[in-house]
C-alpha cells in the first residue's frame, strides 16, 4: 500500500491513463457482474477455523496501514482497540529474493522496535508485515524456486523478529504486465509463503496470517488465479482509491461508492467502489475475505472554474493533501462543503482559489462500512492512519463494523 514519503498523501498511480483497455474491461465485465455470495464456495477463511494466539476475531476486519514514515504520528497513536489488524509498511525485496527493512536511512528499525513491545500489550489487534515491490524484484524473484524459497523463509524470519501476526504482499501488479507467466508465479510464490508460515506456526504455537493488496480493476484481477491464491489467503485489501486524479481528463471523485448520475461519460460510472468490490465477488474467493479499503487523503484540483460547483470540469495539474490538511482547509470560508448523494462522498470547491477537493470523510466512510456490512464483505481497510493523526476516520468505520473486543 505505497504512500508519498515527501508529501502528506499515498502514491496510488495505478489508475494513470485508464484509457480504452481498462474502459473495455469494465464494459464487458464489470456491468455484467454477478452479485452472487461465494460462502458456499469450497475456501473458508483461515482465520475462521483456527486458532489465534490473539484471541477471538470480531465479525469484520478493521485494517489500518501505518507507514514507517509517519512522522509525528507514532505507534503509540494508534487507536488499537479499533482495529483488528496493523499493517506495518513497508518491507522490501531484494533481487535475490531476501527481504529487509524499507527504506535505507529510514526510522524503520526503531518504529518496528516500538511495534514489538506493543504486540506484546495489545492482544487482540494482529500486526502483519507489508512487503512492498520498491526495486521492481518481486516478477524476477516469483520465476525463481530459489528467490521464492528465501523470499518466505526471510519474510518469516523478519516476522518472528517483531513477533508480528502475519504476512501483507503489496505486488503492484502480477498479472503478466512485466512477465507473461507472473500471475502463475504469483500463485507459486503465496504457495511457498504459507508453507513457511504454516511450519513456523506449527513450531511457535500460532496461526500466522497471508494477506494481498488488491486492484479494483478487471484488468489486474482477471490474470489471477483467483480460485488458487483464495486457498492460501486469509483476506484480500482491494484498493478502492485514485479511480480519478492528476491523471484525468477531469475533475471527479477519487474513491466515489457509487456512481454520479450526471457523470458525463458512460463508462466512467463504472469506476466506482461497488463495481469493483462486485467484480471481486464474482471471482472464486469468499465474501468474508475480501475487505473495501478507503483513502484517508484525496485530491486538490487547481485552475478549476465555477461550473457545476466544480465537478466534471477541466484542470490545470492536482495535488494530493491528507484527510487532516482537508480538515484545515475546510475550515476557511471560502471553501464550500458538497455531498454527492449518488457518489456518497464529498467534495469541497472554493471559488475563490478555483480548486476542487475530492476526499472521504466520516459520512462517506461509514457509507462504504455499512456496505460491508450489508453485503457481508470481510471488513474495511484504510490507506493510511498517519494522514488521519485525529482518528476521526477510523473511529467512524469502528462505529459501524465495531470489534468484539474492548481496549
Amino acid at each position: 500500500m505505497m504512500g508519498i514519503q515527501n508529501s502528506s498523501v499515498g502514491r496510488r498511480r495505478y489508475l494513470r491513463g485508464a484509457g480504452a483497455l481498462t474502459t473495455m474491461a469494465l464494459l464487458g465485465n464489470t456491468a455484467e457482474a454477478s452479485e452472487r455470495d461465494h460462502r458456499g464456495h469450497r475456501h473458508q477463511s483461515r482465520g475462521d477455523d483456527q486458532h489465534h494466539h490473539h484471541g477471538r476475531r470480531p465479525d469484520k476486519r478493521i485494517v489500518g496501514y501505518y507507514p514507517s514514515w509517519a512522522g509525528d504520528y507514532t505507534p503509540h497513536d494508534v487507536p488499537y482497540h479499533k482495529l483488528t489488524h496493523l499493517n506495518y509498511a513497508f518491507l522490501e525485496t531484494e533481487a535475490n529474493g531476501e527481504v529487509k527493512l524499507a527504506v535505507t536511512g529510514d526510522s524503520a528499525p526503531e518504529v518496528l522496535a516500538e511495534f514489538e513491545a506493543i504486540t506484546h500489550e495489545r492482544q487482540h489487534t494482529s500486526f502483519m508485515l507489508s512487503i512492498a515491490d520498491f526495486g521492481s524484484n518481486m516478477s524476477a524473484v516469483a520465476a525463481s524456486a530459489d528467490a521464492r524459497e528465501r523470499f518466505a523463509r526471510t519474510a518469516v524470519e523478519q516476522l518472528r523478529r517483531y513477533n508480528f501476526d502475519g504476512i501483507d504482499i503489496d505486488w503492484e501488479y502480477p498479472d503478466g504486465s512485466v512477465r507473461e507467466d507472473d500471475p502463475e508465479n504469483f500463485t507459486l510464490l503465496l504457495e511457498e509463503l504459507r508453507s513457511k508460515l504454516d511450519g513456523a506456526g506449527a513450531a511457535d504455537g500460532r496461526y500466522y496470517e497471508l494477506s494481498m493488496a488488491a486492484a479494483p480493476i478487471p484488468s489486474n484481477i482477471d490474470p489471477l488465479e483467483v480460485e488458487k491464491i483464495a486457498d492460501y489467503l486469509d483476506f484480500v485489501n482491494v484498493m478502492n482509491y485514485n479511480f480519478y486524479g492528476s491523471w484525468s481528463s477531469a475533475t471527479n471523485f477519487n474513491a466515489p461508492l457509487y456512481a454520479p448520475y450526471e457523470d458525463p461519460t458512460y463508462w466512467q460510472q463504472l469506476l466506482t467502489v461497488d463495481n469493483a468490490m462486485r467484480y471481486w465477488a464474482d471471482q472464486p474467493i469468499s465474501r468474508d475475505k475480501l475487505v473495501l479499503g478507503t483513502p484517508f487523503y484525496g485530491f486538490a484540483f487547481e485552475n478549476v472554474e465555477n461550473e457545476n460547483r466544480g465537478l466534471f470540469q477541466p484542470f490545470d495539474g492536482a495535488d494530493t493533501k491528507s484527510y487532516d490538511d482537508i480538515r484545515r482547509l475546510k475550515t476557511e470560508p471560502h471553501y464550500q462543503y458538497h455531498w454527492h448523494h449518488e457518489a456518497r462522498v464529498p467534495w469541497l470547491y472554493s471559488e475563490a482559489d478555483d480548486v476542487f477537493v475530492t476526499y472521504d470523510d466520516r459520512h462517506s466512510v461509514m457509507e462504504k462500512s455499512r456496505y460491508v456490512r450489508d453485503n457481508d464483505f470481510g471488513g474495511m481497510m484504510c490507506w493510511e492512519l498517519s494522514h488521519d493523526p485525529s482518528n476521526t476516520l477510523i473511529s467512524s468505520i469502528h462505529a459501524v463494523l465495531g470489534c468484539s473486543h474492548r481496549p
